[in-house]
C-alpha cells in the first residue's frame, strides 16, 4: 500500500513538473488589462497584457509587441523571448491582443491595409496609442523611450504606428512587415517562392508625408528573411528605401549614400543563415543616429510547429525563445537585435512633450465566480508562484489557487479600475 502511494505521489509530481515546463520561467509579473471602446471611429475593446520585470528601475522603457495573424498576445509572451529580454535589459513589455475586428481578414490579423485602420485618431492605431497611454498611467514609463515592434500584420501595424504616431514612439522594428499604405495584394498567398505586388516607393513616401503630423524622423529596423514566401523580400527593401527617401534628405536618400556599416548579425542562437545587418545613418558614419537599419538573412522555410505554413515567415526568439506558431528559437536573436537598436535610439529631446496620459477608467464593479484556471485563461489572473503553478489575481496580486484547476475550486474576483481584478471588491464598489 505504501509503495503504491509513493508511486502515485511520484507520478503526480512528475506531472506537475511537466506542466510547469510548458510555461517559461519569468522573473517578473504579467498583468492583464482591457481598453474599453473609445468614442472615435473604429475603436473596439482591446485586451492586452503587461510584463514588468522584478526590481525594475523606473521610469523604464516601454516596448509594445504586436502579434501576427493567427496568433495572440500569449504567443508573443511565451515564444518570442521578449520577457527574458525585458528581464535582462530592463523594459516594460506590452502585448496587445486585437481581440475583435472588422472586415474580411485572416484570423487575428491587424488591419494595416484598411483605410479605417491606418490613420491617427481612429481605429486600431489609435486604440494601440491609447493602450500605451494607459500603461503610462499605471507604470513609470520614460517618455523618450517608447518603442513598438511586431511580426507580419503586427509588423505592418508597427510601421503604421511609426507614421501615425511618430511623435509618440521613439523607434519601430518591423519583422516580416510591409510599407505604410500597402494593400492586401502585398501579401503572398500562392506558396513558395511567393508572388505579391507593391506600391511604388515614391507613392509610399507621399502617403507617409500626408499622414504624419510631426517631422520627427523616427528610426526603423527592418528584419526580413530573404526566403519568406508570405511577405517576400521586396517588402524589406521597399521599407528601407521609403524610410531613406522620407528622412534622409537630398544627401542620404539612397542606400548607397546613407550606408555607414555592414556586419554579421549578432547575437545568434545556432545558425546565422548568412545574416547581415546594415546601418544607414544621418551622416553615413558608423555610430551616428540611424535612419533605418536592415537585418536580411536566408532562413529556412520549414518550422517545427505543425500549424505553420512552412513559408519562412516567423519571429526568431533566440536562446530564450521557443519553437511555436510562426516562431523559431534558432537563428539571429530578434530580441537582442531589436533591443540593441531601440537602446541606441531614444526620442529627440527637442520634440515637444506629449500630452499627459488619461487617468485609468473607473471600476466597473463586475464580479465573476470561476475556477482559478478559468480566471487565468480569461486574463483575470496570471501565472505565478513556484514554477508558475499558482493563479494570481491581476489587481491585488493575491494567490487564488492552483493555476491548472478548472473544476474543483471556485473563486470570486471583482473588477476594479483599469480592468484589473481583485479578491476583495475595490473601493467604490458595494
Amino acid at each position: 500500500m505504501a509503495s503504491t502511494l509513493t508511486r502515485c505521489v511520484a507520478i503526480a509530481l512528475l506531472g506537475l513538473l511537466v506542466l510547469a515546463s510548458a510555461w517559461p520561467a519569468q522573473a517578473g509579473t504579467t498583468s492583464a488589462f482591457t481598453l474599453s471602446p473609445q468614442s472615435y471611429s473604429g475603436s473596439r475593446e482591446r485586451q492586452y497584457k503587461v510584463y514588468v520585470p522584478d526590481g525594475l528601475v523606473t521610469p523604464a522603457p516601454m516596448v509594445m509587441a504586436l502579434h501576427g495573424c493567427q496568433q495572440t498576445h500569449d504567443d508573443v509572451l511565451r515564444d518570442w523571448g521578449l520577457t527574458a529580454a525585458a528581464d535582462r535589459f530592463g523594459f516594460i513589455l506590452v502585448a496587445p491582443f486585437i481581440t475583435s475586428y472588422d472586415g474580411l481578414r485572416n484570423t487575428n490579423c491587424w488591419g494595416f491595409w484598411l483605410d479605417q485602420h491606418r490613420h491617427q485618431g481612429r481605429g486600431e492605431p489609435e486604440d494601440l496609442h491609447q493602450i500605451g497611454r494607459q500603461v503610462e498611467a499605471r507604470f513609470g514609463i520614460d517618455p523618450r523611450r517608447r518603442y513598438v515592434t511586431g511580426l507580419s500584420s503586427g509588423a505592418a501595424m508597427a510601421v503604421v504606428l511609426s507614421v501615425t504616431h511618430n511623435e509618440y514612439f521613439a523607434a519601430a522594428a518591423s519583422a516580416s512587415g510591409l510599407p505604410y499604405g500597402e494593400d492586401a495584394a502585398s501579401v503572398s498567398f500562392s506558396g513558395c517562392p511567393g508572388n505579391a505586388s507593391f506600391h511604388a516607393v515614391n507613392q509610399v513616401v507621399a502617403d507617409m508625408r500626408r499622414e504624419r503630423n510631426a517631422s520627427d524622423p523616427i528610426p526603423l529596423l527592418v528584419l526580413q528573411n530573404n526566403q519568406d514566401c508570405t511577405v517576400i523580400q521586396p517588402a524589406g527593401r521597399n521599407l528601407r528605401d521609403a524610410q531613406l527617401q522620407l528622412n534622409g534628405g537630398a544627401a542620404r536618400d539612397t542606400p548607397a549614400e546613407a550606408l555607414a556599416q555592414q556586419r554579421p548579425c549578432t547575437p545568434v542562437n545556432g545558425p546565422d543563415y548568412g545574416c547581415q545587418q546594415s546601418f544607414y545613418t544621418v551622416d553615413a558614419q558608423p555610430g551616428s543616429r540611424s535612419l533605418v537599419e536592415t537585418v536580411f538573412y536566408n532562413g529556412p522555410a520549414a518550422t517545427p510547429d505543425p500549424a505553420d505554413t512552412d513559408h519562412g515567415h516567423y519571429w526568431i526568439g533566440g536562446q530564450a525563445g521557443r519553437d511555436g506558431k510562426w516562431a523559431l528559437q534558432r537563428g539571429p536573436s530578434y530580441p537582442d537585435i531589436v533591443w540593441d537598436f531601440f537602446s541606441r535610439h531614444a526620442a529627440d529631446t527637442t520634440s515637444p512633450p506629449p500630452p499627459p496620459p488619461p487617468p485609468p477608467p473607473p471600476p466597473s464593479c463586475t464580479s465573476v465566480v470561476a475556477a482559478p484556471g478559468a480566471h487565468v485563461g480569461a486574463g483575470r489572473a496570471t501565472y505565478g508562484g513556484l514554477f508558475g503553478m499558482r493563479a494570481i489575481s491581476t489587481g491585488d496580486m493575491r494567490d487564488i489557487g492552483f493555476a491548472w484547476d478548472y473544476f474543483f475550486t471556485r473563486v470570486a474576483l471583482h473588477q476594479g479600475a483599469g480592468g484589473r481584478w481583485f479578491v476583495q471588491p475595490p473601493a467604490g464598489c458595494g
